[in-house]
């Protein structure tokens, strides 16, 4: 007997939409990205977050086009890379941020702004209220998203055969000890913050549902 198996719904690994070229031509893109490159390397910019900002800036120019402002535009990406989950602590202002690049810093705020909405980043918050950024698409947020999915789905099932009433709270310090104290994913400094989003997308959700 002859198995086929459905292409139809399924999703390609490694599915990207850098090569989209709706704003701008390839050969603009690659030209923008070598020029960003040579900017990145006159500040001394280690290699993998090089790589790191380049595949920012070319998903960002697939979805707002190419900026009025390209040093700009280099410098806020480069604010955002550095400012991962893993460089806490890290409180250098955007003004101070701003002079080292030598660039506006309301630049550098808008430019930052407009990433971060264009792209979907994470914010997390630590206790001086500087922001730390999560790429949607990177790793960091698969796990997140993973580990919440595990243990909102048991608890919802342990609720629904009476094994174990559904308390939210309980669920989301689950959460939080897998990612914090067992896998080290994100920084103990960031369980607050994160704490509140996980519960409040929670509850939110939860409100639509019949459990």
């Amino acid at each position: 007997m002859e198995i086929r198996v459905s292409k139809l719904n399924a999703e390609p690994f490694g599915k990207t939409d850098i090569f989209l070229w709706e704003q701008a031509s390839a050969q603009q893109t690659i030209q923008y990205l070598k020029e960003a490159y040579d900017f990145f390397s006159k500040q001394s910019v280690k290699e993998s977050y090089k790589v790191f900002a380049l595949k920012v800036i070319a998903k960002y120019l697939t979805k707002a086009g190419f900026p009025r402002d390209q040093k700009a535009l280099n410098a806020a990406t480069l604010y955002v890379v550095n400012r991962m989950p893993a460089s806490y602590p890290n409180h250098l202002s955007k003004r101070e941020f701003a002079e080292r690049l030598d660039v506006s810093e309301s630049s550098l705020d808008w430019y930052t702004n407009s990433i971060v909405e264009q792209l979907g980043f994470f914010i997390l918050r630590d206790r001086k209220n500087f922001p730390y950024y999560i790429e949607r698409d990177g790793t960091t947020f698969a796990v997140i998203s993973s580990v919440v999915k595990v243990f909102v789905e048991e608890a919802i099932v342990q609720g629904l055969a009476d094994i174990r009433p559904f308390d939210i709270r309980s669920v989301v310090d689950q959460i939080l000890d897998m990612l914090i104290t067992k896998l080290h994913i994100i920084p103990p400094v960031f369980r607050r913050d994160l704490s509140m989003k996980i519960e409040n997308d929670l509850q939110e959700e939860l409100s639509q549902a019949m459990i």
